[in-house]
């Protein structure tokens, strides 16, 4: 049997039903590309030399490219000048069409973005970075870096406390597996997230059975480290001149020459490291010589007090701006590790000349200058005692209590 009003009904129950369960709208097709369009980050560290514009090459910008992006970056920082390890963030659309770079600084963070005509802006965003003070203790097994590795801190603070030892110790040769360091530092976080650090505040170094200490202290608008009785760590003359490498030949009267082959004398001692390694200048002076000189390749010699002239062989490239005449700082950078001359590989020759006369250097010392003496030793003593109770936290096992105020001085 027909019933003609059935239609009618259920066009009347689906009408109630789209009244009270609407059916969304269709999403734009734009819409849901934009949403969907994922955003891939790249993480990198700027090496130490290397300038903003080549990271991003290295982050898989094109040349061309990249000058877009450091325009408005310049208007903002000195692109060529960030500090090595400067975290770095690459935003690309779909893993290739960069979108936003985002770089981590100590109290900022710089922040370049295209908008929607694809125009790159940059601003600077305040970054809360919180400081406290942290007290680490390990044994060396393979080298300081790897110690600090283990102890969940970077290069950086291995590199320092390298640095304040640098006088008395050769890292190259005189670490000894089973010494024991310790350091009491300014850590500085934003999030959760190590940032960089403070100063050293004060460090020991317990090597083949000697131990060192060191002290952070200010006094009159200067600060330097000192030992245990207040003398001066540093020295007139470091005991290498590069930061960290490896020892591959010593001063020798008579030596096989690797590519000569017949027995000479080897007048300064060999560093291999990888070719760039920055060379610093191991005392105040006043450069000599720049240039090449036979065997000995891109050479750069450097005239100090008391009849002292080093030089620094093999090179690669000179420091920008390094000429004859030109005044250098103890631990300066006055070239690049290479292989120029006769050379087998990339290291530096370091040599040392007295009055004329080839020294050895690794038996070069100094004798230490006095201590501090009157109202400047009596602070340094208070300031000592506080120190020490810190490192003693840490060899006894104490966790470093974090925001902790830092007394005495800069």
């Amino acid at each position: 049997m027909k019933r003609p009003w059935l239609p009618m009904v259920v066009m009347a129950v689906s009408a109630a039903a789209c009244r009270e369960n609407p059916v969304p709208a269709p999403r734009s097709r734009v819409t849901v590309r934009a949403l969907e369009a994922p955003h891939v980050a790249r993480a990198v560290a700027l090496y130490p030399g290397e300038t903003l514009g080549e990271l991003l090459v290295r982050a898989g910008m094109g040349a061309g490219e990249v000058a877009a992006w450091l325009a408005p970056a310049r208007s903002k920082l000195d692109a060529r000048r960030l500090p090595a390890w400067t975290r770095v963030v690459v935003l690309c659309r779909w893993g290739v069409e960069p979108q936003a770079v985002r770089v981590t600084l100590e109290r900022n963070e710089l922040v370049l973005e295209k908008d929607g005509s694809g125009t790159v802006g940059a601003r600077l965003e305040p970054r809360p970075v919180r400081e406290r003070v942290e007290v680490k203790s390990g044994t060396i097994d393979r080298s300081l870096f790897a110690t600090f590795e283990k102890l969940g801190e970077g290069d950086e603070l291995a590199t320092a406390v390298a640095e304040i030892f640098a006088w008395q110790v050769d890292f190259h040769r005189d670490l000894r597996r089973g010494d024991q360091v310790t350091a009491a530092f300014v850590r500085r976080e934003c999030d959760g997230e190590l940032v960089g650090y403070g100063q050293v505040l004060a460090a020991t170094l317990v090597n083949a059975g000697n131990t060192l200490r060191a002290f952070r202290f200010a006094w009159n608008g200067s600060a330097g480290y000192y030992d245990e009785n207040g003398r001066p760590l540093r020295r007139q003359f470091l005991r290498s001149p590069l930061p960290y490498s490896r020892v591959t030949s010593g001063f020798s009267l008579s030596r096989r020459h690797p590519i000569l082959g017949r027995r000479l004398p080897h007048f300064g001692v060999d560093y291999a490291a990888p070719e760039g390694t920055p060379v610093r200048a191991t005392a105040d002076g006043v450069v000599a010589f720049v240039g090449m000189k036979g065997g000995g390749g891109k050479t750069v010699e450097v005239r100090h007090s008391g009849g002292f002239v080093t030089a620094y062989l093999h090179l690669s490239r000179f420091a920008s701006g390094l000429a004859v005449g030109k005044r250098v700082g103890q631990g300066e950078v006055i070239g690049y590790v290479g292989s120029t001359g006769l050379a087998t590989g990339p290291h530096l020759d370091y040599r040392v000349l007295r009055n004329g006369r080839y020294v050895n250097p690794a038996r070069m010392g100094s004798d230490p200058p006095p201590p501090l003496s009157g109202s400047a030793q009596e602070a340094f003593q208070g300031e000592k005692a506080r120190l020490e109770a810190l490192l003693a936290g840490a060899r006894r096992g104490e966790a470093s209590r974090a925001g902790e105020v830092l007394a005495g001085g800069g």
